[in-house]
């Protein structure tokens, strides 16, 4: 596949979609432990709290099996939150229009929170894609494949016996990995066939808090690729509105 990432041309990538299949468009960084973090953590919500009004906590399994405690600033009304810790703070939005939007807020508001706490050196930054994109209600199985493009090779599986699947990958692209997950979720009496694309791109290594708006450029650029390269044409006219 990584070899036909490159055919995409300039209009392509940056075409807009009237009716995109985004759920989620969420960005994160980690970093060393702050414990001021959650001590000073009133100067955080001073500056959000006219955008990000609402707020609350959370907690998160950790890999050791900690229990870290998130706290939450949300704009429900405008479908953006902020989730912050003491080693980790995301930006998630659940509507999105186009990525310039998406950037400006991700550029101020991870620079204001790095120069308020203190946050130099980054160990982990990452953009992270969440598509749904349904298969009408009364379609066979097979319908899926009008509008992407999956990992799994249905010349060996009959799709139409298909109920549900799940795939990923992760591989390296330029210079950061990417991780492609793809799920077909069973209908409900309450929700469609739906096909859940997520995309993973992310740097383990340690960056500079400087260099974020350069790598959240490169990291949308591989997404939109591998995302264009996962769906067809189809679903393109689907996005734009036409069928």
């Amino acid at each position: 596949m990584a070899r036909t990432l490159e055919t995409f041309t300039k209009q392509q990538i940056d075409e807009v979609f009237s009716h995109p299949a985004i759920r989620e468009v969420a960005f994160e960084i980690r970093f060393a432990a702050r414990l001021r973090v959650n001590a000073e953590l009133w100067k955080l919500q001073d500056q959000l709290v006219e955008q990000y009004p609402n707020t609350g906590t959370e907690s998160a399994m950790q890999p050791n099996a900690a229990i870290l405690t998130v706290n939450v600033f949300q704009n429900a009304l405008a479908g953006r939150v902020i989730k912050v810790s003491q080693e980790n703070f995301v930006i998630a939005f659940t509507r999105y229009s186009r990525f310039e939007d998406f950037k400006e807020e991700v550029v101020n508001r991870t620079s204001t929170f790095c120069a308020t706490f203190g946050v130099k050196s980054l160990t982990r930054v990452g953009l992270r894609y969440v598509n749904e994109i349904t298969v009408p209600v009364g379609e066979p199985p097979s319908s899926l494949l009008r509008f992407v493009r999956p990992l799994i090779d249905f010349d060996r599986i009959e799709i139409e016996s298909v109920e549900q699947f799940a795939d990923e990958i992760r591989v390296r692209h330029k210079d950061h990995m990417v991780t492609l997950r793809g799920v077909l979720l069973p209908s409900l009496e309450t929700r469609p066939r739906t096909y859940v694309l997520d995309i993973d791109c992310y740097s383990p290594s340690v960056h500079a808090e400087g260099e974020v708006p350069r790598l959240l450029e490169d990291y949308h650029d591989s997404a939109q690729r591998f995302f264009l390269d996962h769906i067809t044409e189809d679903y393109k006219e689907v996005m734009r509105g036409r069928r």
